[in-house]
């Protein structure tokens, strides 16, 4: 296998081990926090009372799930830059170390400051998507990068299928009801620590370091100063594609936070029945990231297919609050999850193209953060659309951003101008 192959291989496994642990986390995770959350410490009594909450465990599930996102937006930029500045494998493995840990703290607490501060610190270590993006990036050639880049949304996908169905397993098992019952402990997050553990010795084991040292040179001599953001931004056209990305993910995740109140409100859909659901989703995102991404790379320009994604979401959107049951909407997903996968990795695959090598990490770090702030914004504003002014009204909006973003795009058809690279100091 060529080096540049293996890599490729080496890193698809890596964070598709770590995203199962993710997987197996999410679904179980606002329950959990709901349930501790029912019995409050004194400065949580005090807030309950204050905002005069009607569900105070709902809430504070939403705190749990918020305080990941915002920790992530703030850190990834920090740890993609340091990964151009010292390389990528030695952060990707002291990132999964940390989500390790904030698991492992989530599996034995009983008490909901402690899971507060597991997903604070899986948030901050959270960073080695976009170091794996960076890595992803350095081991293809910039004509390759958006079928490289599909590797990664493949292995979210694979995760996101098989986590979920992982965590009902394990949460309903005899071992885990057991655990729980005996000592408290809870036996997805001690999988899931497990997953990221054995993701952190195939970084040791398997994963070669891709960033060349003398990009690392080259970035510790002339870029060692300031936040990522800023080195992002001074590249033409950067702004533009940060944004369109940012409003991608906030319309998406409109729909990801308000998915499965719609399904109950439409259909009186339980738990089980919108988790088959989402598999179905996931499904379709293997589906697109794992083999169509690579045809698509192959025959249409990253614009042109950045162009195409966000038209597919922009007609999708609006069409899920009125598609009847069964085939109408289950196939208006398809046009929405296929459209998604190919604005992200053409989205990515640009901005890596109009970036050096020595600042890929920043880039895939900032990118990390507008997703990660798209995933704050999106479902705060879902949810209070949805209170107000019912059902539908999250989609017509996420309809709207995601067409500000198509329009946003329409400009890109030409490419921005390279920035001249700097001279070494």
């Amino acid at each position: 296998m060529q080096p540049s192959k293996r890599a490729q291989t080496a890193i698809f496994f890596t964070v598709f081990v770590d995203l199962l642990g993710f997987g197996i986390v999410i679904p179980i995770l606002p329950l959990y926090a709901k349930s501790l959350a029912s019995h409050p410490s004194g400065w949580m009594t005090w807030v309950n009372q204050a905002l005069n909450l009607v569900d105070p465990g709902a809430a504070w599930a939403g705190v749990a799930l918020v305080s990941f996102s915002i920790s992530q937006f703030i850190a990834t930029p920090i740890l993609g830059r340091i990964s151009d500045l010292v390389g990528r494998r030695p952060v990707l493995w002291i990132s999964l170390m940390g989500t390790c840990l904030a698991y492992l703290l989530m599996a034995f607490t009983g008490r909901f400051e402690w899971v507060l501060a597991a997903r604070v610190l899986e948030g901050i270590t959270g960073g080695n998507i976009s170091v794996a993006q960076a890595a992803m990036a350095d081991a293809s050639r910039p004509e390759d990068r958006s079928k490289a880049l599909g590797m990664i949304g493949a292995a979210f996908g694979l995760g996101f299928v098989l986590g979920p169905a992982l965590a009902g397993i394990l949460s309903g098992s005899v071992r885990g009801q057991a655990m729980l019952a005996q000592h408290g402990w809870h036996l997805p997050f001690f999988v899931a620590s497990g997953m990221s553990l054995l993701a952190s010795l195939l970084v040791l084991i398997w994963v070669p370091e891709t960033l060349e040292a003398s990009a690392r040179v080259h970035a510790r001599k002339v870029q060692s100063r300031g936040h990522a953001l800023a080195h992002v931004l001074r590249r033409p056209g950067m702004a533009r594609i940060l944004l369109i990305a940012f409003l991608a993910m906030t319309g998406f995740s409109m729909m990801e936070g308000t998915y499965s109140l719609l399904c109950n409100e439409r259909f009186l859909f339980g738990q089980r029945e919108v988790g088959y659901i989402f598999v179905y989703v996931g499904i379709l995102i293997v589906l697109y990231q794992g083999g169509l991404v690579r045809v698509v790379a192959k025959r249409v320009p990253e614009r042109v297919a950045q162009l195409a994604g966000l038209a597919l979401m922009t007609l999708a959107l609006p069409l899920i609050p009125y598609a009847p049951w069964e085939a109408p909407f289950l196939l208006v997903m398809i046009p929405l999850a296929w459209g998604s996968g190919m604005n992200t990795t053409a989205t990515s695959a640009l901005a890596s193209q109009l970036t050096p090598a020595d600042e890929q990490g920043g880039l895939f770090g900032v990118l990390s953060a507008m997703s990660g702030m798209g995933r704050i914004v999106g479902p705060l504003i879902g949810t209070l659309s949805f209170a107000r002014w019912g059902y539908a009204a999250p989609y017509w909006i996420a309809a709207g951003l995601v067409a500000i973003g198509l329009l946003l795009a329409a400009g890109l058809l030409k490419p921005p101008a390279q920035m001249p690279e700097e001279d070494p100091i």
